[in-house]
């Protein structure tokens, strides 16, 4: 039953996107980050976000805030693991990773992100890692953000306890190229 359920959730919230993804299409944003300097993300509220220029292939460390086209400033906040609880549990030899993640909206018009179509955990030989659902875990980011807002939630993926290096990429909109990169490491 959960199965199903995160299969229906998965598929509605992958059609959300591609929607979302389709009315942004014609605009100017693009899926490479820069890095903000600590001094404009102070003064990005009333300003937008000043970026430093960065080369396209760029990996970000947690704690570090990053715009991603004129659309989003998105900052991994933290990397833990979890066992699970009495209604979700990994795989023998698997860990839940939490990753909490916070964008923030800079453009001039409503946006909708889907933790499920807009981020990818990949272990170091590329495996893309399954997106998990953990009761206990706090929400994913998921939704509509109006202009100058923010949403924050945790994503969760299955991964092997074996396995200590990752990355996890952002891409705003599906049908441009490139992707914005942190490297996770637990």
């Amino acid at each position: 039953m959960k199965r199903v359920l995160s299969v229906v959730v998965g598929v509605g919230l992958i059609l959300m996107a591609l929607l979302a993804c389709g009315e942004s299409a014609g605009s100017s944003s693009s899926n490479t980050g820069t890095a903000v300097t600590p001094s404009s993300t102070a003064s990005s509220k009333s300003s937008g976000a000043t970026a430093t220029s960065a080369p396209a292939t760029q990996h970000f460390k947690v704690g570090q805030a990053v715009k991603v086209g004129d659309t989003w400033l998105v900052t991994v906040l933290g990397v833990k693991t979890s066992d699970g609880d009495e209604f979700s549990h990994p795989k023998a030899g698997d860990t839940y990773l939490l990753i909490d993640v916070s964008l923030k909206n800079l453009s001039s018009s409503e946006q909708e992100v889907s933790s499920m179509v807009n981020f990818t955990l990949r272990d170091s030989s590329g495996q893309q890692m399954d997106f998990a659902i953990v009761t206990s875990a706090p929400k994913s980011p998921d939704g509509k953000v109006e202009t100058g807002e923010q949403i924050r939630g945790t994503l969760a993926y299955e991964v092997p306890r074996s396995e200590h290096k990752y990355t996890l990429a952002f891409v705003n909109d599906l049908l441009d190229s490139g992707q914005t990169i942190w490297d996770i490491t637990i």
